[in-house]
């Protein structure tokens, strides 16, 4: 029986480990034996049935520095790791994300197959940027990407590319209901980590600009964390913001609307797993003019493409949606249909063919 090693580097409750946590599902229903490398924390990763957890030694801190000495360090003692157990088995190496180049280097090393699955477009500082995708480019056999934007990345020069398109976790779609009317109180929802480049304090001005709505933002940060945020800021009284959840489907259930405010300057959106979820709700959205976040979202159909700077432009669009006689219904019942497109079943057919290739 072929063992499917993957890995990824902080477990937590974002989009990258869900979607991990999808394509593990897909290679336990093919009988693989399954091994997981990734860190000790909390997130969409633990608790997975049937597999072998290893830690990767990975840790962050709240200096920089010492971040990036764990990075780097986990990545060597995981190198020697892999080496010792893996060089004489028959293996595949599924890499999630392009932060854990050990195991790139290591499966290459030891002529494992080895699939990237790649959900960035660049990251912080450039030297690193570089240095990542340019053990991608060279050393995977295979590269999985998120979106078509994705596939015209300059950072990404590995021609193998497939588009596989995320999918939302067979947990959440059981338990996901649309609902098919407004609330009484416009509730427009947001989730996003507390980093200024997500968009959290053009969704606070949106409060202020709209008090006859409510506005609900959940971060992906610890309570401590927010507690320190809200004490340093006003908040408006129609904004709650809540730490992160494990269990994000009442918020979903009483929102109206789903923004994605990430400010194209400092971040490009490859994908938008929120969106998609919210999608699973009916919810229509509003999301940036660029980024493979667009590709979830048909102008005028489920939602609408907004410059996250241009508040004047979001703030009309947002009451048009909330008091234009039928226009949410028509707006939620597209995104009802649009779902369709990324639907589950899709995402697990595309990865069986890749991983039995």
């Amino acid at each position: 029986m072929k063992r499917i090693v993957f890995f990824h580097l902080l477990n937590n409750y974002t989009g990258s480990p869900m979607v991990l946590r999808n394509v593990i599902q897909v290679a336990l229903s093919q009988k693989y034996k399954v091994d997981l490398y990734t860190s000790n924390s909390e997130g969409f990763l633990s608790g997975i049935p049937g597999i072998t957890y290893h830690n990767n030694h990975y840790k962050r801190y709240n200096q920089k520095a010492l971040t990036f000495f764990s990075f780097f360090a986990s990545q060597i003692v995981l190198g020697f790791q892999l080496f010792m157990k893996y060089r004489k088995t028959d293996s595949l190496f599924y890499v999630n994300t392009i932060l854990p180049f050990g195991g790139i280097l290591m499966g290459r090393w030891m002529g494992k197959r080895v699939i990237t699955h790649v959900h960035e477009f660049e990251i912080s500082p450039k030297l690193l940027n570089r240095f990542l995708f340019g053990i991608v480019n060279r050393f995977s056999k295979e590269t999985v990407v998120v979106s078509h934007f994705l596939t015209s990345n300059p950072n990404l020069k590995n021609k193998n590319v497939k588009v596989i398109y995320n999918s939302i976790t067979e947990d959440f779609e059981g338990k996901a209901k649309a609902k098919h009317q407004k609330n009484k109180t416009f509730n427009v929802l947001m989730l996003a980590s507390l980093r200024p480049y997500k968009g959290i304090f053009e969704f606070i001005e949106l409060g202020n600009r709209l008090p006859q709505f409510t506005f609900t933002l959940v971060v992906s940060d610890s309570a401590d964390d927010l507690k320190k945020f809200i004490s340093e800021r006003e908040i408006p009284k129609n904004v709650q913001i809540f730490p992160v959840q494990a269990d994000v489907h009442p918020f979903y259930r009483n929102a109206d609307l789903i923004l994605n405010l990430a400010v194209k300057s400092q971040v490009v959106e490859t994908f938008g797993l929120t969106i998609l979820e919210g999608m699973y709700y009916g919810l229509p959205a509003i999301v940036p003019i660029s980024g493979g976040i667009t590709e979830l979202v048909q102008e005028g159909f489920n939602g609408f493409h907004r410059d996250s700077t241009e508040i004047d432009e979001i703030v009309k669009t947002i009451e048009t949606i909330a008091t234009k006689p039928g226009y949410w219904n028509e707006l939620h019942l597209n995104s009802l249909t649009m779902k369709e497109k990324f639907s589950r079943n899709k995402f697990e057919t595309n990865i069986l063919k890749l991983l039995t290739a």
